[in-house]
């Protein structure tokens, strides 16, 4: 791999630095390293997929809207600078350019090449999960969003959704229906297990309903319980169940 890794990384900090929507650049290189993953499965080119997960969202220092196709084009500059193949940037770019997500693939190339759905699969599924979950709400707070509503409202008034809550069924629980690669469905699944169960105890502690089943000392169960335990500076946690799931990848 050539020099200009390091050189993408860089840039990626650099754009990212400071960004509190969840579109840092620990989101960045998360979704490089389970791209890469991806890529290895169904036989896509890394050299397109590195920079392609680097650089997709460099856009967002200039906002949420069009940052897709602001992206690509500062990506074009970036890439041309670093010493990043010529004959690929094109590919790359049109992962960057096309990944911002719409309902049944809506905005996705017409033939996505195996770059583009490993790349896609890794961005998608980092909005799952205990990850997702977290991104969700960091999302929602950066731009002023309640964590839920129940009261309907203009949606013309709130274009970054009625509440984090709402944003669940309006996009996340959706993005598994729109992965590409047999692992990435798998992985889908899980976490989107992980975000339902989420809701489900969401709900009850909102409405205070969690205090009929705790009161008499019965524990609030949380479905299947871990098999071990994780040391965590000088505390024991316990491990998930999903945690200890056989890798979805391999």
């Amino acid at each position: 791999m050539g020099a200009w890794v390091c050189q993408l990384e860089e840039e990626t900090r650099r754009h990212l630095s400071g960004e509190a929507s969840g579109h840092d650049p620990a989101h960045a290189f998360r979704v490089r390293d389970l791209a890469v993953r991806l890529a290895a499965v169904v036989g896509a080119d890394i050299e397109i997929v590195i920079p392609a997960a680097l650089l997709h969202d460099i856009g967002h220092a200039a906002g949420r809207v069009d940052h897709a196709e602001r992206g690509a084009r500062l990506a074009d500059g970036i890439l041309s600078r670093s010493g990043f193949p010529a004959a690929k940037v094109s590919a790359v770019l049109t992962c960057i350019a096309h990944h911002h997500w719409q309902p049944g693939r809506a905005g996705d190339p017409p033939q996505a090449s195996l770059e583009y759905q490993s790349f896609a699969d890794a961005d998608r599924l980092d909005a799952l999960g205990a990850i997702g979950i977290a991104r969700a709400f960091a999302f929602g707070g950066a731009h002023r969003r309640p964590i839920w509503d129940r009261q309907p409202v203009d949606e013309k008034e709130k274009p970054y959704g009625v509440s984090s809550i709402h944003h669940f069924y309006d996009k996340l629980l959706r993005l598994a229906g729109d992965m590409y690669t047999e692992p990435g469905r798998r992985l889908a699944a899980q976490r989107v297990a992980v975000m339902e169960e989420f809701l489900r105890i969401f709900y009850l502690e909102w409405e205070g309903n969690d205090v009929d089943i705790t009161e008499f000392g019965e524990p609030l169960s949380l479905g299947t319980f871990p098999e071990g335990t994780i040391q965590v500076r000088d505390h024991t946690r316990r491990l998930s169940a999903s945690v200890l799931q056989s890798d979805p990848i391999n």
